[in-house]
């Protein structure tokens, strides 16, 4: 299972997700000024009008999971097994990443989750990588 951290070492997600002042991640999508939609990540060009009037958007940090599965190949330097899933956000995105903090067991789908950082694995340079994830609302202080 991939291990929970907070902005360390340094996120790969690039314009996607930043690290608010309180030091907890924020997923940045876009949002369309035509037709409302929002997106993840964000884009230059919204996928449901095309319209290029697009800018970024903080999108929230709670939602509900919608589906999972626990992948045992991946690219060379990142931890396997790893749990992957959807998670859908209350503004009608859904965004795919990491589960973490939970065996699969412990998982169902439209459970509350939350967003977190982990370490997902090792770059060519040796160094440990994170990115944005997910797990089970409250489990950093349950026994995962």
């Amino acid at each position: 299972m991939a291990e929970t951290v907070h902005a360390e070492p340094p996120l790969i997600a690039g314009d996607a997700v930043r690290v608010g002042e309180d030091g907890r991640p924020i997923l940045i999508g876009s949002e369309c000024a035509d037709c409302a939609s929002r997106v993840f990540p964000p884009v230059s060009v919204c996928p449901e009008c095309m319209g290029e009037n697009v800018s970024p958007v903080a999108l929230g940090r709670n939602g509900r999971l919608y589906s999972y599965c626990t992948v045992h190949v991946a690219p060379r330097g990142w931890s396997v097994p790893y749990i992957a899933g959807y998670v859908d956000l209350p503004d009608g995105v859904r965004v795919f990443t990491h589960v973490v903090d939970a065996p699969e067991e412990r998982l169902s789908m439209e459970m509350e989750v939350e967003l977190t950082t982990a370490v997902l694995g090792t770059g060519g340079d040796g160094e440990a990588f994170s990115s944005y994830a997910f797990r089970p609302r409250g489990a950093e202080s349950e026994d995962a």
